[in-house]
């Protein structure tokens, strides 16, 4: 008879366990930390750390979509080695696309276009940082000591 009032509390303390496991695996899992160095388009170079961008909510698990056509891929920095932006190959669209070269870790490179009002973020030695992808030249990625 007792067994019928300790197995919910055994259930219940195994469920919690179970919980927080999950919680803190999700939290190791996340995307690997990175620093970049942004150059803009006045030639000054920024270091960057804790990297997002302005449409990395809306993306879900990525830092920004890019597009070929009418197809659209989602990009994380963690992915890529080097992103220039390509000023001299204007966007089909250039009042709201801007064209951009995505060179990723293994070499592979691609012309895509982005959104040019996305804002890459993070913390710099100066503090805050926040960029318009529109005012950039080069985004050098490399991965956070």
């Amino acid at each position: 008879m007792i067994f019928h009032k300790i197995f919910p509390m055994i259930q219940k303390t195994v469920l919690s366990v179970l919980l927080i496991a999950l919680v803190l695996l999700g939290v190791n899992a996340q995307e690997p930390k990175v620093k970049i160095k942004v150059v803009d388009i006045d030639n000054v170079s920024t270091i960057v750390e804790a990297v997002s961008t302005s449409s990395s909510s809306s993306c879900m698990t990525a830092d920004f979509p890019v597009y070929q056509g009418e197809s659209s891929k989602e990009v994380n920095f963690s992915d890529l080695k080097k992103i220039v932006v390509r000023h001299d190959k204007p966007a089909e669209d250039g009042m709201h696309y801007i064209s951009v070269e995505l060179i990723t870790r293994e070499g592979e490179s691609g012309l895509y276009e982005m959104i040019n009002n996305i804002r890459i973020t993070g913390k710099s030695e100066g503090g805050d940082f926040s960029v318009m992808v529109k005012d950039v030249q080069t985004v050098e990625v490399s991965a956070a000591d």
